[in-house]
């Protein structure tokens, strides 16, 4: 499964609609013929689910929203979404507030949960605050030197934080609102059962140790589904 920012709708009986993102591989019929949909923040600072005719409309808007609002809005479902037809959806939100935060400002900066944080079941927490204090010292050491100043260093230090910790940060939120995996990703796993080396792969995700861009990358999963049907 490719972590993404486009969705599709998904009729359920009994619950009404709900919002699975796009997958490599095969996709469900409602998948194929769209309509497709990104979350975005209103003016007035809710929720909505936005519409787009064309796969290719919806990724274009998707990248073009700011990496803190993109993450936001990735994995999570809420209360007050305005498409009238997902009026009667059953909502579930993760266990805790998943957020990113500008990290520095003049005369401070955040490392940690401080200035990004995500659900705990991945378990993230100390190794993300150790690599932010270890990339926020080498930007302010390179302030205080002279060799940059402060608004560059520091800024590199967040383009830095948020490339590395997004991948995570998607798998994260997902995971945590305790849904079944998507068909998609079931088949994954389908595939990987019995794979020592793909198992292992997983397990790295999980651990923080390999991205989950990585992991769910066409080629690695290519590999990965092309040794399930030679057993």
């Amino acid at each position: 499964m490719a972590i993404q920012t486009v969705y599709y709708r998904l009729k359920i009986e009994g619950t009404g609609w709900r919002y699975r993102p796009l997958a490599v591989g095969r996709r469900p019929q409602a998948a194929k013929n769209g309509p497709y949909f990104i979350r975005v923040r209103n003016g007035a600072g809710r929720y909505q689910w936005v519409k787009h005719d064309t796969e290719h409309a919806a990724e274009k808007a998707a990248k073009a929203a700011p990496i803190a609002r993109q993450a936001q809005e990735l994995g999570l479902t809420v209360d007050d979404v305005t498409n009238e037809a997902n009026t009667n959806r059953i909502s579930i939100k993760t266990a805790v507030e998943n957020y990113f935060r500008k990290p520095f400002g003049p005369g401070w900066a955040l490392v940690g949960d401080a200035g990004y944080n995500k659900d705990f079941i991945t378990a993230q927490g100390i190794s993300d605050a150790f690599r932010d204090a270890e990339l926020c010292a080498g930007a302010l050491d390179e302030s205080f030197s002279g060799a940059r100043d402060f608004d560059s260093a520091m800024g590199d230090y967040q383009s830095t934080r948020d490339q590395h910790v997004l991948p995570m940060f998607e798998f994260t939120c997902q995971l945590a609102t305790l849904e079944p995996p998507p068909p998609e990703l079931q088949q994954v796993l389908g595939a990987v059962h019995g794979n020592q080396e793909a198992m292992d792969g997983f397990a790295r995700v999980n651990s923080g140790v390999t991205s989950p861009a990585e992991f769910f990358s066409p080629q690695n999963l290519g590999a990965i589904m092309a040794a399930a049907r030679t057993t």
